[in-house]
């Protein structure tokens, strides 16, 4: 009887739980790359750099972009990646002359959400409370990591529900599809090359009477692990332009020990 009630209780947990975790197929290591950033014809806009570094069992991932109309937006995500991925913090913010316009922070394991957006000289302020499922919900680049780490199953012609924490500019969260689209030809820093094209489709319901939430893009490269190269979408809000984004390739050794000219 004893055993018959620990098999009953151990099915109404397994119920209870998720289906399923995201797992960590690709582990992240410690990384640095030189990012460019354009209008998806290519206009040139600015300049960014991705570090992502390992604190124990902790991944920490910071983009920063220098933009030539002398803005500077910094995003800054914090994973864990045992015993599956999850997202544990998001924070992004723009700035301009120094000053803050806009600036969201994300606290994954309370499901609190913060922001300030400072427009037209008024300020507005966020607070809200919001459920989240460990594991199945990410924010900004929480997503290329999901999609990287799901490829396998898009490459088979699944369609993947996630949940997403978004602003807009009122942070709220919204399901959204991941779904693999074929292979696509793309130009990124001058380099032609064939990439998968995983599409983050954005499910808002009846909120899309007053939100227009348009699709992001990502590309991807390589197999065993996929490779990101580039992705394309609004640069935050439904409203913001959509701006392309590429990780550029590294210098070679002896590029990266030749000096630089001298002027004469």
């Amino acid at each position: 009887m004893r055993g018959r009630l620990l098999l009953g209780l151990g099915l109404l947990c397994g119920l209870a739980s998720p289906a399923w975790a995201l797992e960590q197929r690709y582990p992240e290591k410690n990384d640095t790359r030189e990012l460019s950033v354009t209008t998806p014809a290519g206009q040139a806009l600015g300049k960014g750099m991705l570090t992502q570094w390992t604190e124990g069992e902790r991944l920490h991932v910071l983009l920063t972009y220098d933009y030539n109309d002398g803005r500077r937006i910094e995003e800054l995500a914090i994973f864990t990646q045992k015993p599956e991925l999850a997202q544990e913090r998001w924070r992004w913010r723009e700035l301009k002359g120094g000053t803050a316009t806009r600036q969201f922070d994300i606290d994954f394991g309370s499901g609190r959400a913060t922001g300030t957006l400072v427009k037209d000289g008024k300020t507005r302020r966020y607070n809200e409370k919001l459920k989240v499922e460990p594991g199945r919900t990410f924010a900004g680049v929480g997503f290329v990591l999901a999609a990287k780490n799901l490829m396998p199953r898009l490459r088979q012609g699944e369609d993947v529900k996630l949940q997403a924490l978004a602003t807009t500019p009122k942070p709220r969260k919204v399901t959204v599809t991941l779904s693999r689209e074929g292979t696509r030809n793309l130009t990124i820093a001058g380099r032609t090359l064939d990439a998968e094209h995983v599409i983050i489709h954005p499910e808002i319901g009846l909120a899309s009477l007053v939100v227009k939430a348009p699709n992001t893009d990502l590309y991807f490269t390589g197999s065993e692990p996929p490779v990101m190269v580039g992705g394309e979408g609004t640069l935050l809000e439904p409203g913001d332009p959509v701006v392309r984004t590429g990780i550029l390739p590294r210098q070679s050794p002896a590029a990266a020990r030749r000096p630089a000219p001298r002027g004469r």
